[in-house]
């Protein structure tokens, strides 16, 4: 998280943060308040802030984080290590279903931490918009665990955000342009945007990360569709 009073980037994980963060810390003109790595919104959101968030495809999002646990790097990996699970990162050639398979059966969850495992298994939620949603309530753990039984999660998660601007991964750049110079253009220096990317500018997401690492298995695919609908419904 990134707070500038103002305005405050929720920095979701393999989401291009570390771009963004980068971007706003060399063109905002606001000053910084606080920054807390993927931090939460802990406290009532400040109402007359605008929160903006970046999202990526699920699939895309585990290929990253897959990726970043060959390399044996990540919290995530080290939970893996700790529980006797780090095999799971291998390159055979249809480890990465494998893992996603263990990252997406709801036993595990106590595995994967973050708190999780706290999520009730009726919720049929995956990892990725756990992740989503601890970022985008204010007070998640609680608001998240209070929604009413009656209620659909999918509508829930909606009711409930705190986000006003989401930026897609996929169209970071234009993204990034967008919010500096037409959606809150008061909040930045339009010369150093502008410098920032004709000197910096940022590759799009590749859309053949996740066929490098094999085709997703069927049932893999059915499982991520639904339980990542919260992410999947910006992309319908």
């Amino acid at each position: 998280m990134h707070d500038f009073g103002q305005l405050v980037y929720l920095d979701l994980q393999k989401t291009g943060s570390t771009f963004v963060s980068r971007f706003l810390n060399e063109t905002c003109t606001l000053a910084l308040v606080k920054e807390s790595k993927h931090g939460r919104i802990g406290t009532r959101p400040n109402r007359s802030a605008f929160y903006f968030i970046t999202i990526r495809r699920p699939v895309s999002q585990y290929s990253s984080l897959f990726r970043y646990g060959l390399d044996r790097r990540g919290a995530l990996y080290k939970n893996f290590e700790k529980q006797g699970k780090a095999d799971l990162y291998s390159r055979a050639p249809d480890a990465f279903n494998e893992w996603l398979r263990f990252m997406l059966e709801y036993e595990n969850a106590a595995v994967l931490g973050e708190g999780f495992e706290r999520i009730p298994k009726t919720y049929n939620l995956g990892f990725m918009s756990y992740r989503y949603l601890m970022l985008s309530l204010s007070r998640p753990e609680k608001t998240i665990l209070k929604k009413p039984k009656h209620v659909d999660l999918l509508q829930y998660a909606r009711d409930e955000s705190i986000v006003d601007h989401v930026i897609f991964n996929e169209k970071l750049n234009e993204g990034l342009k967008e919010l500096a110079t037409q959606l809150k253009p008061e909040f930045f220096d339009q010369e150093r945007v502008a410098a920032f990317f004709r000197d910096e500018e940022r590759v799009n997401a590749s859309t053949t990360e996740a066929h490098e690492l094999g085709a997703i298995a069927d049932d893999v695919r059915e499982m991520i569709g639904s339980k990542e609908r919260i992410l999947l419904s910006f992309y319908a």
